[in-house]
């Protein structure tokens, strides 16, 4: 195989997955982002790795929410009025995407990677990249009895097809809170997904980027801290810095896996491709009492607590306001509303950084990950929506793969890449 020099666009999760895969493979790197290595929402997440969960978030259930989130500002998913001319596009193929058949095309097209998420993962363990922090399994709670028989007859159907693990019995009442004690009296029932991990992402993005950049400087080099990026001709990005000055960076191939910002990037650059919206995810630490057992996933709550290396990390919210990176106070206390109902034993008024995040989502859920139509040296790795950390791994090594020119493969099947399409 030809050894490039490969252009990689995006500090975030997925470029600094891709760039490690690349430069596994014996290829140089150059990784240009416009803050520091390790930003976006590449940090501040759930730090889930969920082969069961990877799917759409299109469904008739989010289309009633987004409903919702446009008339109140107290549901957990909340669009500004402002925002909906500019969202027009992108909520007709969200509509679209959420039909039965539609949402079915889409589960199966990402349910290709469910059995290379962990594998991948444990590669870069064995490079030592730290996964620790979190656990193995999740506890999947809710209270409504419908929607409890519902989700977990969803996870029992995708591992009868192959999709990840099935979960275990629902536990009720006592059972529940005897597996859990920290959960509030409230929360009825729940069950255990056994097959999902879970980590810290604040020192697993550490150790990558202490990774890549001990591969030396004739391996990996990085620029940040850019005021724009754009395409340039070839296999090249044009950089420039806070006074205007801009340079080129040119290389083999190009990479844009710039996440919420990868449509403005290649609009500037007069590429066209499906378009990649933020949609705003929020994080806080709180102290508790007593720490949960494992990751809990509160389905009704709209909200995820995630033991990290003995902190207690809430995670939730989805929010569409154009300002990608304004942390709206507003939203934290929704978020706080929801979590008290969870937990016990949390002291709500002592919380800790509180972080906001662009999570790139797209109208059908697909990320895109392929070459630009008629410029093969230019590929884009994007668009990942709320699964960033669960396919950053398997994502690199597909990017390698296609950077090399070979099929990716998991457990010896071929992945049909043309649902990722650039372009569709």
């Amino acid at each position: 195989m030809k050894k490039q020099h490969v252009i990689v666009v995006g500090g975030g999760l997925i470029g600094l997955c891709s760039a490690y895969a690349l430069i596994r493979d014996g290829h140089r790197v150059t990784l240009v982002e416009r803050d520091h290595l390790g930003a976006g929402a590449a940090v501040g997440n759930a730090g889930e790795l969920t082969p069961q969960q990877v799917a759409p978030l299109a469904s008739a259930n989010t289309v009633k929410d987004i409903i919702r989130g446009v008339f109140t500002r107290s549901s957990y998913l909340s669009i500004s009025a402002l925002e909906l001319p500019r969202l027009a596009g992108f909520g007709i193929g969200f509509l679209r995407a959420a039909g039965r058949a539609n949402a079915a095309r889409g589960a199966a097209a990402l349910a290709q990677f469910s059995g290379g998420i962990l594998p991948s993962l444990q590669r870069m363990a064995a490079d030592g990249i730290d996964i620790s922090g979190g656990g193995e399994g999740y506890l999947m709670t809710g209270s409504d009895e419908a929607a409890l028989l519902a989700s977990h007859a969803g996870y029992v159907r995708r591992a009868e097809l192959g999709w990840g693990e099935a979960p275990g019995p629902i536990l009720r009442d006592a059972e529940l809170h005897e597996q859990e004690p920290t959960l509030d009296p409230g929360v009825s029932g729940g069950y255990l997904l056994p097959g999902e991990f879970s980590l810290d992402p604040v020192t697993f993005v550490a150790s990558l980027i202490a990774h890549l950049e001990g591969a030396g400087p004739d391996a990996f080099t990085a620029r940040t801290g850019l005021a724009a990026i754009r395409v340039g001709d070839g296999a090249s990005v044009i950089c420039a810095d806070g006074s205007g000055s801009e340079t080129a960076v040119a290389g083999d191939r190009l990479l844009i896996a710039a996440g919420a910002w990868t449509t403005p990037i290649l609009r500037r650059s007069g590429i066209r491709s499906a378009r990649v919206v933020p949609g705003k995810g929020y994080s806080y630490t709180v102290p508790v009492e007593r720490m949960p057992r494992t990751l809990i996933h509160a389905n009704d709550l709209h909200c995820v607590a995630i033991p990290m290396h003995g902190r207690l990390r809430i995670v939730g919210m989805m929010e569409f306001d154009g300002r990608p990176e304004r942390l709206n106070p507003a939203r934290i206390d929704v978020l706080t509303r929801g979590a008290s109902r969870l937990l016990i034993g949390a002291d709500w008024e002592s919380r800790t950084d509180e972080w906001v995040g662009a999570r790139p989502m797209t109208a059908d859920g697909m990320p895109l990950l392929g070459a630009i139509p008629g410029r093969p040296e230019v590929l884009v790795a994007a668009g990942h929506n709320m699964h960033g950390l669960s396919l950053g791994p398997i994502t690199g090594e597909a990017v390698a793969d296609l950077v090399a020119g070979r099929p990716t493969e998991i457990a010896g099947s071929t992945i049909d890449l043309h649902p990722f399409a650039v372009r569709r």
